[in-house]
């Protein structure tokens, strides 16, 4: 019998930009400066699902989306949702603002200082999506 390999490529499934956020504010307060700060326009989107190996049950987490005429695709995913933690190994993360780029390249490093610069967040973080434990909560 032939033997089938499915061979999927890490770089491409996390190509994005994920940043952690760490503020007390309720999440549509957070967009709203958010969208202020990066001119943007992130808006209430469908309850992002993960459903959870060990009790194959589905935990639910809010989800802001937009997406800009070069393609970008902006996600505010709350880390703390029914059920669970998105990424239980980051626990003192309120939000995750995840980019994937379309057309053009984003640099973390740009968009770090303006999210500091937004006063009601307390902490903001890049982390390398590859290097996460539950990194597969991410993928949608």
């Amino acid at each position: 019998m032939k033997k089938v390999v499915l061979r999927i490529d890490e770089n491409e499934q996390y190509g994005f930009v994920l940043i952690g956020i760490v503020c007390q504010h309720r999440d549509y307060r957070l967009c709203r400066e958010i969208n202020l700060a990066l001119d943007i326009s992130l808006a209430r989107d469908n309850d992002f699902e993960v459903f959870t190996k060990k009790r194959m049950e589905a935990m639910t987490f809010t989800r802001f989306s937009f997406t800009n005429e070069e393609e970008d695709e902006y996600y505010m995913l709350a880390n703390k949702g029914d059920g669970g933690m998105l990424l239980p190994e980051q626990k003192q993360i309120d939000y995750f603002l995840l980019i994937r780029p379309g057309r053009n390249e984003i640099d973390s490093g740009n968009l770090l200082p303006e999210l500091k610069k937004i006063p009601m967040i307390l902490g903001a973080y890049a982390f390398e999506p590859k290097e996460l434990k539950s990194r597969e909560n991410l993928l949608f």
